[in-house]
């Protein structure tokens, strides 16, 4: 058997392959990714290139208060026909932006991440149920939604001492996982569409149920252990870690759709659920036996890193049942935060 090659040796790779790409070919959405993968790494030049992306953010803010790039259209490369206006994702460069603050960063920082906030508490358009839509054009609710905005929400209120954010951030959780989640399994469907009442795609999409898994995990940091809505979303979390579990490929890989073995191994949602499992054992959600999932995710995923640092075999944006495979900064960043996550601990041993 082929030693693998460690995360000490794999992160620097994957990191210098990383900052080697023009993040401007990319469709804006994924930028996040890898700016928190490269503030993850705690190195000071990586540090520095992910604080002018997010100063670019901040100084091209809209009007609206969506930080940059999050209020522009987006058309996936693979298919010129799917061109959709995203409400949510701009909280993802404003959680960094929050991350950049906290540690020593302009007061002109806090201010953006304030206008972020209104507008998806005050501005945005939503379901009759509450639901912050996907969209500018019609009301959708996303499974990536929970990722990119609750977390920044709730860290905000923590931030700002302004409770509404925090209470906020948990109803959109909640709204999202009563119109998303499959029952019988505890996955999760990609997209449920208010009128008609109906979901355009309901399929099972990997890394659409990771950021539903890390969205939630990511806000519970925030979440008082006596807040009356703090057992129910840590329930939500374990049930569906255990049926997670239970779709894991002998490989370590999840399937690119989790309940369907004719589709491919995709790598930059297995990296997200080595992530999940990792820290759902840590805050005590799990239990420990199931790090050993964490432990397969990632040596999946060195077998897929090329000598030069590409992270290849990931979904391509924006996701959902017909994506291709793709290297992109998706694949980039989550092995560089999961990597990090685990470098110190028994799994990479």
């Amino acid at each position: 058997m082929v030693d693998q090659r460690s995360l000490d040796e794999l992160l620097p790779t994957v990191a210098d392959y990383t900052l080697g790409l023009d993040f401007e070919e990319f469709i804006q959405g994924e930028r996040p990714m890898v700016l928190r993968g490269l503030l993850a790494t705690d190195d000071d030049e990586h540090t520095a290139v992910a604080e002018r992306y997010l100063d670019r953010a901040v100084r091209s803010q809209s009007s609206r208060g969506q930080l940059a790039y999050g209020s522009i259209d987006v058309v996936p490369e693979w298919d010129e026909h799917r061109v959709f206006r995203p409400v949510p994702d701009a909280g993802a460069f404003g959680y960094l932006v929050l991350d950049v603050y906290e540690n020593g960063g302009p007061e002109y920082f806090l201010d953006a991440a304030r206008r972020q906030f209104d507008y998806f508490h005050e501005g945005a358009p939503r379901s009759e149920a509450g639901g912050l839509s996907h969209h500018l054009d019609g009301i959708e609710l996303w499974i990536d939604a929970v990722y990119m905005m609750c977390p920044f929400m709730a860290r905000y209120g923590q931030i700002a001492d302004r409770p509404e954010a925090l209470e906020e951030a948990v109803d959109q959780i909640i709204v999202h996982h009563d119109h998303l989640v499959d029952p019988k399994s505890d996955l999760y469907r990609h997209i449920w569409r208010e009128t008609p009442d109906s979901y355009p795609d309901g399929s099972l999409w990997l890394r659409g149920n990771g950021w539903m898994a890390n969205g939630i995990l990511d806000t519970l940091d925030y979440v008082p252990d006596d807040h009356p809505e703090r057992d129910r979303l840590e329930e939500m979390v374990r049930d569906h870690l255990h049926s997670m579990a239970d779709y894991q490929d002998r490989s370590g890989f999840w399937h690119h759709l989790v309940d369907d073995d004719t589709m491919y191994l995709e790598t930059s949602g297995t990296l997200q659920y080595g992530y999940a499992f990792a820290e759902a054992v840590d805050r005590g959600i799990v239990d420990e036996a199931y790090l050993e999932h964490a432990e397969r995710a990632i040596g999946a995923a060195k077998t897929v890193v090329t000598d030069d640092g590409a992270v290849q075999r990931n979904a391509a944006m924006p996701g959902g049942p017909e994506a291709p495979q793709a290297v992109n900064l998706y694949g980039q960043g989550w092995f560089l935060i999961t990597g990090t996550r685990l470098q110190d601990s028994p799994v990479d041993a």
